[in-house]
C-alpha cells in the first residue's frame, strides 16, 4: 500500500513538474490513436465504399437532419465537392440553404472524425439539433447566436486545412478525443458487420440462383427423357438385299463370210426376124 501511494505521489509530482508538456504528450498520443482508427476505418470501407457511406449516414442523420442529406454531405467531404445543406426541422422560416465547401478530399475515416468533432463542438455549445447554418459554422467557421449569446466556431475543416492535428483541434475546442476515438471504432465495427451481412446475403442469393439453374437444367433433362420415352420406337432398318450379280451376255456369234455372187451370164444376142 505504501509503495502504491508513493508511486501515485511520484506521478503527481511528474505531472506538476512537466506541466503543459504532459498535456501535449497525452493529446498527441490520443491524436495518434485517432489517426490509426481512421486508417482502420478506411481499410474496412475500401471493401464496400457505398455501404460504408450509407452506414455513416445512419450515424450522422440526427446531426445533418436526414439520412439522405447526411449521405450527400459525407460524399461531398469524401470527394472534396461543395455540398448544399438544407435547413433542418428546427430552422426558422427565413432560414436558407447553406453551402459547405471542403478544402480537399479525405478518406471516410477522416470524414467520420470531422463530423464527430463538429457534433461534439455543437453539443458543447448546447446545440443538439443544428440548423444548416449552425452545422456549416461548426464545419467551416462562423459566429452563431445560441440562447441570445454569440458563439464563435473556428470550423473543423478550416482548422484542419491550417495544418492542425486532430488532437490540437480537440484541444482548441475544449474537449477530449476519447469519445471520438470510441465513436469511430464503434462506427468501424458497424460498417464491417454491414459489409459482412451484405456478403452473406449476396452469397445466399448466388447459391439460390445456382440451385435454380441446376433445378431448371434437371427439369429440362427429365422432360427430354420423358419425351423420348413417349416417342414410338422406329422399326429396325431392313438391310438392303444385295443385288444379284449381273449375268454376262453371251458373246455375239461371228457373222459368216459373204458368198460372192456368180458372174452374170451374158444373154445371147437377139436373132432378127425374117422380113415378110
Amino acid at each position: 500500500m505504501m509503495f502504491r501511494l508513493k508511486r501515485h505521489a511520484l506521478s503527481a509530482l511528474m505531472i506538476v513538474a512537466l506541466g503543459g508538456s504532459t498535456t501535449v504528450a497525452l493529446a498527441q498520443s490520443a491524436s495518434n490513436d485517432l489517426n490509426q482508427a481512421a486508417v482502420t476505418f478506411d481499410r474496412t470501407a475500401s471493401a464496400a465504399p457505398t455501404r460504408a457511406a450509407e452506414s455513416m449516414a445512419k450515424d450522422f442523420s440526427p446531426l445533418v437532419g436526414s439520412q439522405t442529406d447526411a449521405l450527400a454531405l459525407i460524399q461531398g467531404l469524401h470527394t472534396g465537392t461543395a455540398v448544399v445543406l438544407q435547413p433542418g426541422s428546427t430552422a426558422t422560416p427565413e432560414s436558407r440553404p447553406v453551402t459547405v465547401t471542403p478544402t480537399a478530399p479525405m478518406g471516410y475515416g477522416n470524414v467520420f472524425i470531422t463530423l464527430a468533432l463538429a457534433q461534439a463542438s455543437l453539443t458543447q455549445a448546447g446545440i443538439t439539433k443544428p440548423t444548416s447554418a449552425e452545422l456549416a459554422a461548426a464545419l467551416t467557421g462562423g459566429t452563431i447566436v445560441v440562447n441570445g449569446q454569440a458563439t464563435n466556431f473556428q470550423g473543423i475543416l478550416t482548422m484542419r486545412a491550417a495544418g492542425m492535428g486532430w488532437g490540437k483541434i480537440a484541444q482548441e475546442n475544449g474537449f477530449k478525443l476519447g469519445r471520438v476515438i470510441s465513436a469511430i471504432k464503434s462506427g468501424n465495427e458497424r460498417v464491417a458487420q454491414s459489409i459482412r451481412s451484405d456478403a452473406r446475403a449476396e452469397h445466399r442469393a448466388s447459391q439460390a440462383e445456382k440451385a435454380e439453374q441446376r433445378g431448371n437444367s434437371d427439369a429440362a433433362a427429365r422432360a427430354e427423357r420423358a419425351e423420348k420415352a413417349e416417342r414410338p420406337s422406329r422399326p429396325e432398318k431392313v438391310e438392303r438385299v444385295e443385288r444379284a450379280e449381273r449375268v454376262e451376255r453371251p458373246e455375239r456369234p461371228e457373222r459368216p463370210e459373204r458368198i460372192e455372187r456368180p458372174e452374170r451370164v451374158e444373154r445371147p444376142e437377139k436373132v432378127e426376124r425374117p422380113t415378110r
